[in-house]
């Protein structure tokens, strides 16, 4: 009895958040991440999640391959393949500077060098997705510096993947499970992009396939964040907390404003593409709860991730609303 009214609250919860964020135009990545932390409150957690935890990380899991369908589903196969100068150049350097900046603090900081690259490639990852969707309705997704932004996030995904296969390798310190874990949602990443290549040719399917992950399994990724996540850990250290928010944002906005020398952005631009690459997401996520359950991840850096994540994914889109409408050709 449990179990189905996990599933039920889960549900219902998740959906009356999803329709509010979208009537508030809030990314709707913002409302999973919260439905999943409400879920985690203590009288929630210990009454209804708990009794049912391995069931619902099994769910989880399931939810984790779902919404990484998803993200390819929503990706282009021909911008994995275009490699525009302006795409490879924002990639290379919104991700490597805020990689470089979140590793070197915390290998400086005492952390051993593995859970200090996997912070680095957590802070590196941008949203394509969520980045689109703002784009979208903005009537700015085909504009140049639209265009490069979306495909940068795009390889943004693939080098945050790589590099945390590449570390666990080198490190060792991946567990079966969660390596075929990794595995099947790369898989799954990629089978998005050829499905939605080769069989959707129409953006409604898309939403539709969307809506019915969105209500149906990936909630159950983000409870299982939720889960592993602890609001304990936030106050007992907030500069830490603190630390992962400044890195992240600063380290995007750094990565975009060094592209100068290599570009023919403005100032003003490359502003505000490091603000728009400050859009966070799923995958970035994924990795830190594979990361938390090998433990690879401290509890108290991956629940400071969690909350970097909905941050700086909750306040990209005023920023970048706010500069289009104060220069309406910045991204032209």
């Amino acid at each position: 009895m449990n179990l189905i009214i996990t599933v039920v609250l889960a549900l219902v919860l998740t959906y009356l958040l999803v329709k509010a964020a979208r009537r508030l135009k809030v990314p709707v990545i913002v409302a999973m991440i919260v439905a999943g932390l409400l879920l985690d409150s203590p009288g929630i957690k210990t009454h209804i999640i708990q009794p049912n935890i391995d069931i619902i990380f099994s769910l989880g899991d399931i939810g984790l391959l779902s919404l990484m369908f998803l993200a390819g589903l929503e990706a282009s196969w021909r911008k994995l393949y275009s490699e525009k100068k302006d795409a490879v150049l924002i990639t290379a350097f919104s991700a490597a500077v805020p990689f470089f900046m979140g590793f070197t603090v915390f290998y400086m900081g005492g952390y051993p060098m593995v859970t200090a690259a996997i912070v680095g490639i957590c802070l590196s990852i941008s949203a394509e997705a969520t980045t689109a969707a703002l784009f979208l309705e903005i009537n700015k997704i085909k504009s140049r510096v639209g265009s490069a932004i979306i495909e940068a996030g795009l390889f943004d995904d693939i080098f945050g993947f790589g590099l945390f296969i590449l570390v666990t390798y080198l490190f060792k310190e991946i567990y079966f499970r969660e390596d075929l874990l990794m595995a099947a949602a790369i898989l799954m990443f990629f089978a998005g992009i050829v499905v939605k290549e080769k069989f959707i040719k129409r953006n409604s399917t898309v939403r539709d396939v969307k809506d019915l992950l969105y209500f149906s399994i990936i909630p159950f990724f983000f409870i299982s964040i939720g889960i592993l996540f602890e609001w304990s850990s936030l106050t007992i250290n907030p500069w830490l907390l603190g630390s992962v928010i400044v890195l992240a944002i600063t380290g995007k906005l750094a990565g975009a404003l060094m592209l100068k020398p290599f570009t023919d952005f403005s100032w003003k631009q490359l502003h505000l593409i490091g603000w728009a690459m400050n859009s966070r997401g799923a995958i970035e996520l994924a990795l830190a709860m594979i990361a938390l359950r090998t433990g690879l991840l401290e509890v108290e850096l991956y629940s400071s991730i969690v909350i970097m994540a909905l941050f700086t994914t909750l306040i990209f889109p005023f920023i970048v609303t706010y500069m289009v409408r104060r220069y309406p050709k910045i991204m032209d």
